[in-house]
């Protein structure tokens, strides 16, 4: 509780949450030599570019389990591809809104 009131607390949904660790994974990977907004490399551009890289790794688990639906059992495939085309929408969210986490949602990425 917060000065007598409870925060009103908004759960990130399964797609999101993976969309943000895989966009995450790649920023930390990528290089930093440039400032916040500016030269190569900066933050800014990182960000850009690990958005990118997730799209394409996640393009490539889609494309994958594809090929395994035609395996028996494939509703389980199927339940795969359809949570990561979740979570492809919401890369694309990201991309197209360059929306940034705030702190609590950034901590709930990270959390297990």
């Amino acid at each position: 509780m917060v000065s007598g009131k409870r925060r009103n607390k908004k759960i990130m949904s399964p797609h999101k949450k993976a969309a943000y660790e895989i966009l995450h994974e790649y920023y930390f990977m990528l290089p930093n030599n440039g400032y916040m907004y500016g030269g190569c490399n900066s933050c800014d551009s990182r960000y850009k570019e690990a958005i990118e890289c997730a799209l394409l790794s996640v393009k490539r688990i889609i494309l994958t389990l594809e090929f395994m639906s035609i395996e028996p059992n494939s509703d389980f495939v199927m339940d795969r591809i359809n949570f990561y085309d979740e979570v492809q929408s919401e890369l694309y969210k990201i991309k197209n809104s360059d929306s940034k986490l705030s702190w609590e949602d950034l901590m709930e990425v990270f959390k297990k």
